[in-house]
């Protein structure tokens, strides 16, 4: 090949690319990035778990049950504690109502 055939080629293929029209982008393209961008912008504000109803919903649920396990704990009666003379009393304290083996080896 030549190389004036080389350049005519090259001259050819931006003369076709010169007679291009610009690309023109979808209807209401902007209107959709800008809807976009201002979820984004809101999005950046929440974590991630909490996007997401159900992730929203699971832990709120986890969150009341825990607080009423708290509330059932702490209004639960307490075992009574041994008259502090009395033999359960030093049982309890030495921890005798364990029965323990030895085992020889």
């Amino acid at each position: 090949m030549n190389r004036n055939d080389e350049n005519e080629q090259w001259e050819e293929r931006f003369r076709q690319l010169r007679n291009l029209e610009p690309a023109q982008p979808r209807p209401f393209f902007y209107g959709r990035l800008e809807a976009r961008l201002e979820h984004s912008e809101a999005a950046a504000v929440l974590p991630w778990w909490l996007q997401k109803p159900v992730y929203a919903l699971g832990t709120l649920g986890v969150l009341v049950v825990l607080n009423i396990a708290v509330a059932v704990w702490q209004n639960a009666p307490a075992t009574p504690e041994p008259a502090p003379d009395t033999y359960e009393a030093f049982v309890q304290d030495y921890q005798l109502n364990h029965q323990t083996t030895l085992v020889d080896e």
